[in-house]
């Protein structure tokens, strides 16, 4: 139960530095495209322009959809009879989140000069 507990706050600490990392510099106006595929889709149809309050709005509940999406499937594993190999399941997610982590920081790093 320990490692489970680790690993669901290192999976809620990679998507929460996500969220900030974006609304940090989407607070500045600098709304990029790539950092996120609901924000382009967005975007892409009403001809570039979003606000910093609705992108951000978008990333909190696609945040939120994602770690309840990430709960149910870890519950699959209760319901399959294999509760103690449950942190197993949430390596892929993991996985993942550092992905989606190291590609935002590279285009913002790439791209802006640092805030301070």
């Amino acid at each position: 139960m320990r490692i489970l507990k680790i690993v669901w706050v290192l999976f809620i600490l990679l998507n929460v530095y996500d969220v900030v990392l974006s609304a940090v510099y989407w607070h500045e106006g600098n709304i990029l495209d790539e950092e996120n595929f609901f924000i382009w889709i967005y975007s892409a149809n009403n001809g570039g322009i979003i606000s910093f309050r609705l992108a951000l709005l978008m990333a909190i509940s696609i945040k939120l959809l994602f770690f309840t999406g990430v709960y149910w499937f870890t519950r699959l594993f209760d319901v399959l009879k294999v509760g103690k190999y449950k942190w197993l399941s949430l390596l892929p997610f993991i996985a993942l989140s550092i992905l989606v982590d190291v590609n935002n920081t590279l285009i913002v790093l790439y791209n802006y000069p640092p805030l301070f």
